[in-house]
């Protein structure tokens, strides 16, 4: 059990999202960068990712990123960002789960890193910088989000991440109080260390 870090993951998934995270690794940044061939092979990797995630479920990243989207008047957080943004301080959180920190770990041993949950973290944060997507909610898009309404509008968004779809095959189970401090840790950039 290596890709699927949610609990809905199988051995008929794990192939799909592993090809998918190795044409990710070839080929995003050429695909950003404008190169058709990469842009070409990306399709096919989301087209993989989405058959691995459609039977091996999601987790808090995207029950995040739901709720955050059009959350805020300032505009909109593109979901693909919101799930980049959101990432590392998710696998951070699920990490605590020794399951799911041992499938991160293959996961950074997979994709000739260190193998190690921390090695993922780092790359994953790279690959954001190279992407132009920002460590924290505070920087996106040069500060659209307002701290004053993100703080005030904090604990209903983590009540409704907490009850979206998503949440139920995350690896670590969540409440609405701990969802507000990984929010919290998305919006400034923080470690997260709870």
């Amino acid at each position: 059990r290596m890709a699927c870090t949610g609990w809905g993951g199988t051995d008929l998934t794990d192939p799909l999202a592993i090809h998918a995270i190795e044409m990710i690794m070839k080929d995003l940044i050429p695909s950003y960068n404008g190169d058709m061939t990469a842009r070409d092979n990306m399709h096919n990797a989301q087209c993989l990712a989405g058959m691995a995630f459609s039977n091996a479920l999601l987790g808090i990243v995207h029950s995040m990123a739901h709720k955050t989207g059009a959350a805020y008047s300032g505009g909109h957080i593109v979901h693909g960002c919101a799930n980049a943004m959101y990432l590392p301080k998710v696998i951070q959180f699920n990490a605590k789960n020794p399951e799911a920190d041992k499938r991160y770990c293959e996961i950074a041993a997979h994709i000739g890193l260190k193998p190690t949950t921390d090695a993922l973290i780092q790359h994953i944060r790279g690959l954001n910088a190279k992407l132009d997507i920002p460590g924290g909610i505070k920087d996106y898009e040069g500060g659209i989000i307002d701290e004053k309404e993100f703080l005030e509008k904090l604990p209903k968004v983590a009540e409704l991440a907490v009850g979206d779809a998503c949440t139920g095959s995350n690896p670590r189970a969540i409440t609405p109080a701990v969802m507000e401090k990984l929010l919290k840790a998305c919006y400034y950039d923080l470690t997260v260390d709870f």
